[in-house]
């Protein structure tokens, strides 16, 4: 393999025959963070412009407060953990909660195993999602999250009140 200087070549990394990575990676920007097809990355990231996944991510993914922040987890993406950014496209699998503040897209490809928060949401026929799909309503998430929390101690107590106390269903028995 040609190595120049202790240094080897991209083409020697992906291989010369991969001619859609290097179409892909041909048109990443400088500011483009990607985790390759082969990579497995433990831990968060904290990103700002565009973050694509095409590997394995364990641990949560955030961008900054950036506001033009975008992550693209194609087909062979994995990310187990939540994924927080205003920009989201999806075609491969996240097990965590998905956050988009601005659009999210989920293409036919995609499974989501967690709930989905989005402002704007585009979702594909054949797309899979294991949770809720929650509106933010220009909303941020953590107000979306306390007002799920006091709906859940709501509908509790609503339970509480129509479902017979043990007690009392005895002493009618008797």
């Amino acid at each position: 393999m040609g190595y120049v200087g202790g240094i080897m070549k991209f083409k020697d990394i992906i291989g010369t025959n991969n001619k859609s990575v290097l179409k892909e990676v041909s048109t990443v920007s400088l500011k483009d963070t990607i985790v390759g097809m082969n990579a497995e990355f433990v831990g968060n990231i904290t990103f700002s412009k565009i973050l694509k996944i095409s590997g394995t991510v364990k641990g949560n993914i955030e961008s900054t407060e950036d506001g033009d922040a975008k992550i693209i987890i194609d087909e062979k993406g994995l990310v187990e953990g939540d994924v927080t950014a205003p920009v989201i496209i999806l075609q491969g699998e996240v097990n965590g909660n998905v956050h988009s503040s601005l659009k999210m897209e989920i293409d036919a490809t995609a499974l989501i195993t967690g709930n989905v928060y989005y402002d704007i949401l585009e979702m594909h026929g054949g797309s899979t999602v294991n949770g809720s799909l929650i509106r933010n309503k220009g909303k941020t998430t953590a107000g979306l999250l306390e007002k799920k929390e006091g709906a859940d101690e709501k509908n509790a107590s609503f339970l509480q009140s129509i479902v017979p106390n043990k007690k009392s269903a005895d002493k009618k028995d008797s």
